[in-house]
């Protein structure tokens, strides 16, 4: 008898697999769009998905979270998102290249479910983000529909049981985990290259004993009073690390070589004497997380500064171009939180309280909307109707579109602009206090202790940012 010839296997099906692959590609384009957007914001630009207070992904990349991913992991959370777009296209390329050899695609598959069930986690974790800060962030809606059409696929358009079998579960994992490491460590690099949020204070390190601070305060009960920074310009420039100092070298360089340009208007509001040794004029948007970081350093400044040797002038530069001719407006007609928030601290400028309840506003940046703004602004010596009718007066426009003008003529490429002494330098704390510190002169002696600046393009700073038509 002759033998029967055997049945050809069935053919794997791949129809599911390619769509895996297309989504994941989708999900790596979206991820990469997001992660420019941030070096964007992070340059002090505005973003695309910053639509208004309510819909905004700024404000969900400047939260706590988003900074402790990206300080605890060394790559943001868009970079995150990469990881798994790349993850989810090398395991779908896989199933269809093992499907054409003949091969068992079980690995592959099941390696496809764990990322897609990752993923739903992941989903739930950054939209929980998103609402405990009370907005929704646009293109963070994209990848999570992304995300769940790549689970929907991997779990009924895929052949197989759900989970690894038995014996199963090593090359599973051996693919899975292999695949996803090696686009964690290619993203790293860039990852530890994206800016972080900025954080207040690191340029100001104590010079006092901590020893001495924690004992006094274990003897009198009292929690122990932050440690006084540096007061004198060799232990200032002593107490920095080695970039910090570079970073202050090439700054007093570029100071150094700039023009001073006299001042087109006068000061409306003015922290300190109008003759101090180191003025400093910038501009800043209430959104903007380096503005919030300048603020904040410079109130820092403000404290330990020698008195009569600074003097601050505040201006505004909102990027919104509802109020600001030099940017297209692509909002609302509803006022927006940047253009509130600068009428707003026009209006204040007369008050006693003007300092401190505009650094109560950058404080505030990561929850501000225009309620917010109002609820601020009308918390200390100007009351509400008054902040209101002053909002909207013809005159109050006329000034924030004097600040716009006066910003122009620098050729502002993004925000914060800052002048010191008549000369654009990049917006740097240490370089602001080492001057205050030097009463002003550049050519203190103790800047010698300093590394040669480097030669401008290699590294050293600038003031890029988001690019103002």
């Amino acid at each position: 008898m002759s033998k029967k010839a055997p049945t050809p296997a069935a053919p794997v099906p791949t129809r599911g697999a390619l769509a895996l692959l297309v989504l994941g590609l989708l999900t790596s384009a979206l991820a990469v769009y997001q992660w420019m957007e941030l070096l964007t914001l992070r340059a002090g630009g505005a973003t695309a998905c910053g639509i208004n207070e309510h819909v905004n992904c700024e404000t969900v990349w400047n939260s706590d979270f988003a900074s402790s991913v990206h300080d605890t992991l060394g790559i943001p959370i868009a970079g995150l998102g990469l990881v798994w777009g790349l993850s989810a296209v090398g395991l779908a390329a896989l199933y269809l290249a093992w499907a054409k050899a003949g091969r068992s695609v079980r690995p592959a598959a099941s390696g496809l479910r764990l990322l897609a069930l990752a993923g739903v986690v992941s989903v739930a974790v950054f939209a929980s983000v998103s609402a405990s800060v009370g907005v929704v962030c646009p293109t963070c809606l994209g990848t999570y529909v992304l995300v769940l059409a790549f689970a929907g696929v991997a779990w009924r358009g895929l052949p197989g049981p759900l989970l690894p079998q038995a014996g199963e579960w090593g090359d599973t994992l051996k693919w899975t985990v292999g695949i996803s490491a090696v686009a964690f460590v290619a993203m790293l690099m860039p990852g530890r290259a994206t800016p972080h949020a900025p954080k207040a204070g690191a340029f100001l390190p104590p010079v006092a004993s901590t020893q001495a601070q924690n004992t006094s305060s274990s003897n009198s009960g009292m929690p122990p009073p932050p440690p006084a920074p540096p007061t004198t310009l060799p232990e200032f420039i002593a107490s920095l690390p080695q970039d910090q100092k570079q970073f202050l070298a090439d700054s007093l360089a570029m100071y150094r070589s700039g023009t001073p340009k006299l001042a087109a208007y006068p000061p409306r509001a003015l922290y300190g004497p109008a003759d101090a040794p180191v003025k400093v004029l910038e501009w800043t948007d209430s959104k903007c997380p380096h503005c919030k970081s300048l603020v904040e350093e410079l109130a820092l400044i403000k404290q330990h500064a020698p008195k009569g040797m600074l003097s601050v002038e505040a201006r505004q530069f909102p990027l919104d171009g509802q109020c600001n001719p030099a940017i297209p407006n692509r909002g609302p007609d509803a006022l927006s939180v940047r253009c509130a928030a600068a009428r707003a601290t026009v209006c204040l400028e007369g008050a006693k309280d003007f300092w401190e309840l505009r650094e109560k506003l950058f404080a505030a940046q990561a929850f501000l909307d225009t309620d917010k703004v109002m609820e601020i602004a009308s918390s200390g010596s100007v009351a509400r109707p008054q902040l209101e009718g002053c909002m909207t007066a013809p005159e109050t426009i006329g000034k924030l579109r004097q600040d716009v003008e006066y910003a122009m003529r620098y050729n502002i490429q993004g925000t914060p602009l800052v002048l010191v002494n008549g000369r654009e330098v990049p917006p740097s704390a240490p370089l602001i206090y080492a001057l205050v510190l030097a009463s002003g002169n550049p050519d203190a002696p103790a800047f010698s202790a300093l590394p040669p600046p480097r030669a401008r393009g290699t590294g050293a700073p600038g003031h890029e940012g988001h690019a103002h038509p």
